[in-house]
Protein backbone atom coordinates (compact mmCIF):
# COMPACT_ATOMS: atom_id res chain seq x y z
CA UNK A 1 0.00 0.00 0.00
CA UNK A 2 1.38 3.50 -1.03
CA UNK A 3 2.43 5.78 1.53
CA UNK A 4 -0.48 9.09 1.30
CA UNK A 5 2.45 11.56 2.86
CA UNK A 6 5.04 10.31 0.34
CA UNK A 7 6.22 13.92 -2.24
CA UNK A 8 5.13 11.85 -4.95
CA UNK A 9 1.22 11.13 -3.75
CA UNK A 10 -1.05 13.43 -5.60
CA UNK A 11 -4.37 13.95 -3.67
CA UNK A 12 -7.70 12.96 -5.15
CA UNK A 13 -10.16 15.48 -6.17
CA UNK A 14 -13.07 16.17 -4.18
CA UNK A 15 -15.76 14.10 -5.01
CA UNK A 16 -19.30 15.37 -5.83
CA UNK A 17 -21.92 14.70 -3.49
CA UNK A 18 -25.32 13.80 -4.13
CA UNK A 19 -27.01 16.25 -1.85
CA UNK A 20 -26.65 20.40 -1.68
CA UNK A 21 -23.66 22.70 -1.61
CA UNK A 22 -22.54 24.01 1.88
CA UNK A 23 -21.24 26.98 0.48
CA UNK A 24 -24.37 27.59 -1.62
CA UNK A 25 -26.95 28.87 0.78
CA UNK A 26 -24.28 31.35 2.53
CA UNK A 27 -23.66 32.59 -1.12
CA UNK A 28 -27.06 33.19 -1.62
CA UNK A 29 -27.70 34.75 2.02
CA UNK A 30 -24.77 36.94 0.96
CA UNK A 31 -25.97 37.77 -2.42
CA UNK A 32 -29.55 38.93 -0.98
CA UNK A 33 -28.04 40.77 1.63
CA UNK A 34 -26.33 42.66 -0.71
CA UNK A 35 -28.81 43.71 -2.75
CA UNK A 36 -30.73 44.76 -0.08
CA UNK A 37 -27.73 46.79 0.96
CA UNK A 38 -27.87 48.67 -2.74
CA UNK A 39 -31.68 49.26 -2.42
CA UNK A 40 -31.38 50.72 0.71
CA UNK A 41 -28.75 52.63 -0.37
CA UNK A 42 -30.47 54.05 -3.25
CA UNK A 43 -33.62 54.50 -1.51
CA UNK A 44 -31.51 56.40 0.84
CA UNK A 45 -29.70 59.16 -1.99
CA UNK A 46 -33.64 59.20 -3.14
CA UNK A 47 -34.80 60.41 0.24
CA UNK A 48 -31.38 62.55 0.64
CA UNK A 49 -31.84 64.78 -2.43
CA UNK A 50 -36.01 64.95 -2.11
CA UNK A 51 -35.21 66.24 1.80
CA UNK A 52 -32.67 68.80 0.08
CA UNK A 53 -34.90 69.86 -2.42
CA UNK A 54 -37.54 70.82 0.12
CA UNK A 55 -35.00 72.59 2.63
CA UNK A 56 -34.33 74.14 -0.01
CA UNK A 57 -38.05 75.48 -1.15
CA UNK A 58 -38.74 76.02 2.49
CA UNK A 59 -35.26 78.29 2.94
CA UNK A 60 -36.79 80.04 0.11
CA UNK A 61 -39.77 80.52 1.06
CA UNK A 62 -38.48 82.09 4.31
CA UNK A 63 -36.43 84.49 2.53
CA UNK A 64 -38.70 85.94 0.33
CA UNK A 65 -41.50 85.83 3.05
CA UNK A 66 -39.24 88.48 4.86
CA UNK A 67 -39.15 90.46 1.78
CA UNK A 68 -42.41 90.74 1.34
CA UNK A 69 -43.12 93.57 3.80
CA UNK A 70 -39.85 95.70 2.18
CA UNK A 71 -41.33 95.27 -1.31
CA UNK A 72 -44.65 96.14 -0.67
CA UNK A 73 -43.09 99.87 1.12
CA UNK A 74 -40.87 100.25 -2.30
CA UNK A 75 -44.48 99.52 -4.44
CA UNK A 76 -46.55 102.35 -2.27
CA UNK A 77 -42.86 104.18 -2.37
CA UNK A 78 -43.29 103.99 -6.26
CA UNK A 79 -46.69 104.48 -6.57
CA UNK A 80 -46.15 108.16 -4.51
CA UNK A 81 -43.10 108.85 -6.65
CA UNK A 82 -45.82 108.57 -9.86
CA UNK A 83 -47.83 110.85 -8.77
CA UNK A 84 -45.16 113.78 -7.81
CA UNK A 85 -42.54 113.00 -10.52
CA UNK A 86 -39.15 114.02 -9.84
CA UNK A 87 -35.74 113.00 -11.04
CA UNK A 88 -35.56 111.17 -7.42
CA UNK A 89 -39.01 109.62 -7.90
CA UNK A 90 -37.93 108.06 -10.95
CA UNK A 91 -35.05 106.49 -9.42
CA UNK A 92 -37.74 105.05 -7.01
CA UNK A 93 -39.87 103.77 -9.36
CA UNK A 94 -37.24 102.31 -11.22
CA UNK A 95 -36.25 100.53 -8.26
CA UNK A 96 -39.52 99.18 -7.20
CA UNK A 97 -39.76 97.74 -10.93
CA UNK A 98 -36.48 95.86 -10.53
CA UNK A 99 -37.41 94.35 -7.30
CA UNK A 100 -40.77 93.26 -8.60
CA UNK A 101 -38.62 91.30 -11.76
CA UNK A 102 -36.07 89.89 -8.61
CA UNK A 103 -39.29 88.81 -7.31
CA UNK A 104 -41.13 86.94 -10.31
CA UNK A 105 -37.32 85.46 -11.69
CA UNK A 106 -37.28 83.75 -8.46
CA UNK A 107 -41.10 82.43 -8.61
CA UNK A 108 -42.81 84.64 -6.88
CA UNK A 109 -46.66 85.54 -7.86
CA UNK A 110 -49.10 87.79 -6.88
CA UNK A 111 -52.46 86.66 -6.18
CA UNK A 112 -55.84 88.04 -5.69
CA UNK A 113 -57.37 90.57 -8.48
CA UNK A 114 -60.36 91.91 -8.90
CA UNK A 115 -63.35 90.08 -10.58
CA UNK A 116 -61.35 87.11 -9.86
CA UNK A 117 -63.31 84.00 -8.16
CA UNK A 118 -63.07 83.82 -4.47
CA UNK A 119 -60.46 80.87 -3.71
CA UNK A 120 -60.25 79.79 0.17
CA UNK A 121 -57.21 78.40 -1.16
CA UNK A 122 -55.54 81.58 -2.00
CA UNK A 123 -57.81 84.25 -0.58
CA UNK A 124 -58.68 85.16 2.75
CA UNK A 125 -61.80 87.34 3.43
CA UNK A 126 -62.01 90.41 5.44
CA UNK A 127 -65.90 91.25 4.09
CA UNK A 128 -68.31 92.38 1.36
CA UNK A 129 -67.91 94.94 -0.35
CA UNK A 130 -70.21 95.64 -3.75
CA UNK A 131 -68.45 96.69 -7.34
CA UNK A 132 -69.60 97.65 -10.54
CA UNK A 133 -69.09 94.63 -13.31
CA UNK A 134 -68.24 91.81 -10.64
CA UNK A 135 -70.04 88.63 -10.35
CA UNK A 136 -71.38 87.39 -6.92
CA UNK A 137 -69.04 85.77 -4.70
CA UNK A 138 -65.99 87.06 -7.06
CA UNK A 139 -63.00 89.51 -5.09
CA UNK A 140 -64.45 93.41 -5.24
CA UNK A 141 -61.53 94.25 -3.41
CA UNK A 142 -57.90 93.48 -3.09
CA UNK A 143 -56.90 94.74 0.74
CA UNK A 144 -53.83 93.54 0.57
CA UNK A 145 -52.37 91.14 -2.23
CA UNK A 146 -51.21 87.41 -1.48
CA UNK A 147 -48.29 85.54 -3.29
CA UNK A 148 -47.70 82.45 -4.26
CA UNK A 149 -44.22 79.94 -4.57
CA UNK A 150 -44.66 77.73 -6.71
CA UNK A 151 -47.93 75.74 -5.45
CA UNK A 152 -47.19 77.25 -2.09
CA UNK A 153 -48.71 80.25 -0.41
CA UNK A 154 -46.48 82.70 1.42
CA UNK A 155 -49.55 85.06 2.23
CA UNK A 156 -53.16 84.45 1.63
CA UNK A 157 -54.24 87.44 -0.25
CA UNK A 158 -56.65 89.82 2.37
CA UNK A 159 -59.96 90.92 -0.42
CA UNK A 160 -63.23 91.77 0.06
CA UNK A 161 -66.29 89.74 -1.70
CA UNK A 162 -69.25 90.79 -4.33
CA UNK A 163 -72.01 89.51 -2.20
CA UNK A 164 -74.26 87.19 -3.58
Amino acid sequence: MPDPTAPDAVPSPPQPTAGPNPLEAPLTQARDALARARADYDNLQKRVTRDAAAERERSQARVLEGFLPVFELAQMAAHQAELHPSPVSEGVVLMAREFRRLLEREGLVATGAVGEPFDASRHEVVGEEAADGVTPGAVSRVVLPGYLLGSRVLRYAKVTTQPK
